[in-house]
């Protein structure tokens, strides 16, 4: 039996990816024709990934109102440990797209791109860093509204984005920084790209160890202040979250070919979700019931065991979504399909959106466990106080990006009607 394949098989496949990583392009007239391939399954991907930031959000609140050591404490704690993998998804989600988009775009050129991405993500940074300093701002008794106060919390803020959720932002913009860089490598790299994708995943199990037994236990008392910074804001540097990146690259490079693969391992897919999703519950009950250690610990988002299952979880989220991608159109999943567009349109704006419905949120549960309901009560409104900052999120958020100028808030384009009868024109 002849177990060799055809060198023309390997020869071909070869040729495919390359082409897919930008080594090869078809040329008519002198001009590159540069394909733009958009994946309706990023879409699901969006939707469903922002409720999970969500629903992180709302259940760290509702067990901040438990009480440490209660059975009720540790299901919340694990549930929030296992909702963690939304970092890391959107991460590995902007460098999907971002590859998916310019990998065959030659020449490539990077001031018209830093233009475009910084535009649609530097001007929501500053007016939300500065609507929420404002709305802290009213929330604090006795605030003192001078410019010798606002002037520096603005400043600080901006440079570090920490208001908030804004830390997303400062990585992105640091991956666009350094993207031009990124994408000449993984094109010039294409015949090692799983070399290269074991070592980045190494390499970010070696920071998260890093980060959870070395630098979480030291002390920066009297260290000079940008290397306090440095430390104090470790999980907005962009080398922590590195392995997402390069992971989003590497198979944007070889997409179709990593789908096919996973259509035909569906089932150990499914096996290793539930595995996994044990073994983390296992881990946080190890660390939190036999040795004692806190629950910032146990919760911690940048440790070794967040990267596999994050990744499995991550993994399963695009197999749903290539999935649905096929049956999208299908009447039974039209209405379902328009939902999903929409929640991916305003997932941006979501994200910036979502303080403000939690904290009414917070303020209504804090008035209710006042009056003394039923413990049963409040864990069943915990559904309930999700969905309303979801959904109360998106709403503002498609109407924000809906009016011309203003729709940059949510990193969107809405340009203003040319003409009677024009649609207005988005563009993200």
């Amino acid at each position: 039996m002849n177990l060799r394949a055809p060198a023309s098989s390997f020869r071909n496949k070869f040729e495919a990816d390359r082409i897919q990583c930008g080594e090869l392009r078809e040329r008519q007239g002198g001009k590159v024709l540069v394909g733009k391939r958009y994946l309706d399954e990023i879409d699901l991907m969006r939707a469903f990934v922002i409720l999970g930031v969500l629903t992180v959000h709302t259940l760290s609140f509702f067990n901040v109102l438990n009480n440490d050591g209660t059975p009720g404490f540790y299901a919340l704690g694990a549930l929030i440990t296992a909702t963690h993998f939304t970092r890391e998804t959107f991460m590995f989600v902007t460098g999907l797209v971002l590859f998916t988009t310019y990998l065959q775009q030659d020449p490539f050129h990077p001031l018209p791109f830093w233009r475009k991405r910084f535009q649609l993500i530097v001007i929501p940074y500053v007016v939300w860093t500065l609507a929420y300093i404002a709305f802290v701002a009213l929330l604090t008794p006795g605030f003192s509204w001078t410019w010798s106060n606002l002037v520096p919390a603005i400043i600080h803020n901006l440079l570090t984005g920490n208001m908030f959720f804004l830390y997303f932002l400062v990585v992105s913009m640091q991956l666009y920084l350094i993207f031009p860089l990124l994408l000449r490598g993984v094109r010039k790299a294409a015949r090692y790209h799983v070399h290269i994708l074991v070592a980045s995943f190494v390499l970010e199990m070696c920071l998260m160890w890093l980060n959870q037994n070395v630098l979480d236990s030291l002390t920066p008392t009297g260290w000079p202040k940008w290397l306090y910074d440095l430390y104090t804001y470790r999980d907005r540097n962009l080398l922590m979250y590195q392995f997402w990146f390069i992971a989003g690259g590497v198979l944007a490079c070889h997409y179709d070919q990593v789908a096919a693969w996973m259509e035909r391992h569906r089932k150990a897919l499914f096996v290793a979700l539930v595995t996994s999703l044990g073994i983390l519950f296992g881990h946080y009950f190890l660390e939190r019931l036999v040795l004692h250690d806190g629950e910032d610990d146990a919760e911690l988002v940048l440790q070794p065991i967040m990267v596999p299952y994050s990744l499995v979880v991550t993994c399963a989220f695009w197999y749903a979504g290539l999935a649905w991608s096929k049956r999208k159109d299908l009447p039974g999943w039209r209405a379902f399909s328009r939902f999903v567009r929409v929640a991916s349109q305003t997932s941006f704006g979501i994200y910036l959106i979502q303080p403000f419905p939690l904290y009414a949120m917070e303020v209504v549960m804090d008035n209710l466990d006042g009056r003394g309901i039923p413990v049963w009560l409040h864990y069943a409104l915990l559904p309930a106080a999700i969905l309303f900052s979801y959904f109360s999120s998106m709403l503002a958020a498609y109407i924000l990006m809906k009016i011309p100028v203003v729709s940059y808030v949510v990193g969107r384009k809405a340009r203003l009607r040319r003409a009677r009868g024009e649609p207005v024109r988005r563009a993200a």
